[in-house]
């Protein structure tokens, strides 16, 4: 009868139960019965892991930050616009546009290159179909519309590292 109890010990990293000849954990990979070397290893790339995920993460909020921006932009330009020609149009796009992107600002807490994606793809739909409408409006603000893509771009490269991480 005790040859058909295995014998195991507990992983020193994630407590989880590991058979005595087995030489990793079958739940984090810790080289429970490797050399130090490996166990140090082991130690070297959660750091750098964690490191690159609070990096990636720190990007995702900036590229959320400028969801947040561009719908107080997109606010604030219908408002300007709404005095300025007397065109409640104008107003109501643009709230409708800022309504959207804060909505896609709360909802890349949960799916963060999901949010970002459409983000972008709203921000460039606009300006496109701006510059259709207006074609002057290609230029005015440009730096801040190149600033706005770049923070959403690396937003979404930073979802997907951590994605992929």
């Amino acid at each position: 009868m005790e040859d058909l109890l295995i014998a195991s010990k507990i992983c020193s990293q994630c407590n989880s139960e590991i058979e005595l000849d087995q030489k990793y954990c079958n739940d984090c990979g810790y080289p429970e019965g490797g050399t130090t070397q490996e166990q140090s290893g082991f130690h070297a790339r959660q750091v750098m892991k964690k490191r690159g995920q609070a990096e990636a993460s720190s990007l995702i909020k900036k590229g959320r930050n400028s969801l947040f921006v561009v719908a107080a932009i997109a606010f604030l330009s219908g408002l300007y616009y709404f005095f300025k020609l007397d065109d409640s149009s104008v107003l109501i796009v643009n709230s409708i546009l800022s309504i959207s992107y804060l909505l896609l600002g709360f909802w890349s807490q949960k799916r963060p290159l999901v949010a970002l994606i459409l983000g972008l793809l709203v921000y460039l739909t606009t300006l496109v179909l701006n510059g259709l409408i207006e074609p002057e409006t290609i230029y005015k603000g440009l730096l801040i519309k190149g600033f706005i893509i770049v923070y959403l771009s690396k937003g979404i490269n930073s979802a997907l590292q951590l994605r992929n991480a």
